[in-house]
């Protein structure tokens, strides 16, 4: 008989990637949770035969519910829903209650083997509180009220942090490239060195299936950590491949990353900047306190990559692919937009 897993976040790429994987091994089945079962996304999966339900993360016996039944859960809870509207506090204190009300309703699930949590390092306590990084704080705190006030739930957790999506420049302005016509490059501006890594998961709309799938089929301990990475670039050399990849600005030498202060990050992008910079602080700080992004103190810490087979391995797409499968439509340089080249 077929396993369930439920799905947060079932039309979203991240929780999407997920469905799409599960629905192609006959051993599961799948059901996803949506807040609005009327939207075109949801429609298209109940076409496909995909199981969905109504539930919100606001909402704990929603999610009760809608867990009923389930072997293994995804969860995960989206900071930027309420960020924009009401501002980093208030983002960070509901992302929080949604992630608890998750944990809490998974705990009451008593079918369930394995709760994938998708989660975010506790940048107040790893850097010291030097470094707070509100998009990470909130779903952190479901990390902390897991481990104090679940210890079931904490032996059927696997805590997974998913690294930059390569999607970015296309999801938020703040990431996409400058032209300046007078210097003939595509440049990005950053509140860190050009030379700091960059960790990107890749395509977070296939990936995301790929690394959950390998983890339920090979589950490390209870209460580990799985970082979810694809390749580790530079700023820079991030950059230069989105040039290479999407045929903007493939010469060498034709993009540049460029290093400015917090405060003129935040003096040119406002809240996102700010909210952007603390989470370069936070990386930068724990470089200063000799610390790892490949480690959590006091954890079980692995990558993925680890409990995958080669064939698993082979399913990732490299950032490489994902910024080549974008539409770069409109995006060429200004000049060649207008018909008339000025190179």
């Amino acid at each position: 008989m077929s396993k369930l897993i439920v799905v947060i976040g079932a039309t979203g790429g991240q929780g999407g990637g997920v469905v799409d994987r599960f629905s192609k091994d006959p051993a599961w089945r799948v059901r996803g949770v949506t807040r609005n079962l009327s939207s075109e996304k949801a429609k298209a999966l109940i076409s496909k035969g995909v199981e969905m339900v109504q539930a919100n993360t606001g909402d704990e016996e929603s999610l009760v519910r809608a867990f009923q039944g389930a072997n293994a859960i995804f969860a995960f809870t989206d900071y930027y829903d309420h960020f924009f509207d009401h501002g980093a506090a208030v983002s960070m204190k509901l992302e929080g209650a949604q992630a608890i009300n998750l944990a809490k309703a998974a705990a009451k699930t008593p079918t369930l083997e394995h709760y994938i949590w998708s989660t975010l390092p506790l940048t107040s306590a790893l850097s010291q509180g030097k470094a707070i990084v509100p998009h990470f704080e909130g779903k952190a705190s479901a990390d902390v009220y897991i481990k104090e006030h679940l210890p079931e739930l904490l032996a059927k957790t696997t805590f997974t942090i998913f690294t930059i999506f390569a999607a970015n420049m296309h999801l938020y302005p703040i990431f996409r490239p400058i032209w300046i016509e007078s210097a003939k490059k595509w440049i990005q501006l950053y509140p860190t060195s050009p030379q700091s890594a960059y960790l990107s998961v890749g395509d977070h709309r296939c990936n995301s299936g790929v690394f959950v799938h390998s983890i339920i089929s090979n589950p490390p301990p209870g209460g580990s950590y799985v970082k979810c990475n694809v390749e580790t670039l530079t700023m820079n050399s991030y950059l230069a491949l989105w040039g290479k990849a999407s045929g903007i600005s493939p010469e060498p030498g034709s993009t540049a990353v460029l290093q400015v202060s917090f405060e003129q990050y935040v003096q040119l992008w406002g809240p996102m900047g700010e909210e952007q910079a603390s989470q370069w602080k936070f990386f930068n700080t724990m470089v200063e306190l000799g610390l790892s992004l490949d480690k959590i103190p006091g954890t079980n810490f692995l990558d993925a990559q680890e409990l995958m087979t080669e064939g698993a391995i082979s399913e990732l797409v490299s950032t490489e692919e994902s910024l080549k499968a974008m539409d770069w439509t409109g995006f060429g340089h200004p000049a060649k937009a207008n018909g008339v080249s000025k190179m």
